[in-house]
């Protein structure tokens, strides 16, 4: 089943009111709350908050969008303990500071290192730990990023997939081939390059991804709008009725 969501950070600007009412008119049924703005690590009354707001608008926390780095010494314990307190099935983190070609072999390894450690806090809370698919991180690269797979070694570990505006369609359509069999979730959006476009403006590629996607009847994926094209509100109803007419 994919299950349409939004990403809160596509709307830093708004609250945390706004962003679940946003979500509930759009027809969309789940949120990530984002670490940066929204939801700050540990701050109890904002944790307190999303989850009230979440459940009165009838909608569910499925992750925790951190900017926690791995590899960098940073506090893993106050995001486990923040997405454990929201409820959120699945942690967000960001596969370390560099891409994957620039990297040393130490540095991939205090990156994986800590990925387990992650894992290691999150699942006595039943949670997934998931990567960013992101550029300037060792998921740069579809290759890497199902290598990483295999070398952090834990059952709740999986990868986000979105596509990438640098790389051209064939690579993309590979690349979440590759990622299928340990993804958690997919960021929604048309880029192409640095432009950025309505959704439906590759409607096309979209419907193929989904068709991969599903590929697998018996997965649950969140599939996450995340920001729009000219960052407005209009845009995002506009985005949602693309995305929920292709899944059905």
């Amino acid at each position: 089943m994919l299950i349409p969501g939004l990403v809160t950070i596509t709307f830093r600007k708004f609250g945390r009111e706004k962003i679940c009412a946003v979500a509930k008119k759009a027809g969309l049924s789940l949120l990530e709350w984002g670490g940066d703005i929204h939801v700050p690590p540990l701050d109890g009354d904002a944790i307190a908050d999303a989850v009230r707001l979440t459940k009165e608008a009838g909608l569910g926390i499925d992750t925790y969008g951190s900017y926690y780095r791995c590899g960098v010494g940073e506090d893993a314990g106050a995001v486990v303990r923040t997405a454990a307190s929201l409820g959120a099935k699945n942690l967000r983190v960001w596969a370390g500071p560099k891409g994957s070609a620039e990297a040393s072999a130490d540095e991939r390894a205090a990156v994986i290192r800590d990925l387990r450690a992650v894992c290691d806090l999150a699942a006595p809370h039943g949670m997934t730990v998931s990567t960013e698919c992101h550029n300037w991180t060792l998921t740069d690269d579809y290759e890497s990023a199902v290598r990483m797979v295999n070398e952090t070694g834990r059952d709740n570990f999986r990868l986000y997939w979105q596509p990438n505006q640098f790389r051209d369609e064939e690579y993309n359509r590979r690349a979440i081939r590759a990622s299928l069999p340990y993804l958690s979730n997919v960021h929604v959006f048309s880029w192409s390059g640095q432009e950025h476009y309505p959704l439906d403006a590759h409607e096309k590629l979209w419907r193929e991804y989904i068709e991969i996607i599903s590929s697998d009847p018996t997965a649950n994926h969140g599939m996450f709008l995340e920001f729009t094209c000219d960052d407005s509100e209009e845009q995002l109803y506009r985005d949602a009725e693309a995305l929920l007419g292709w899944l059905g």
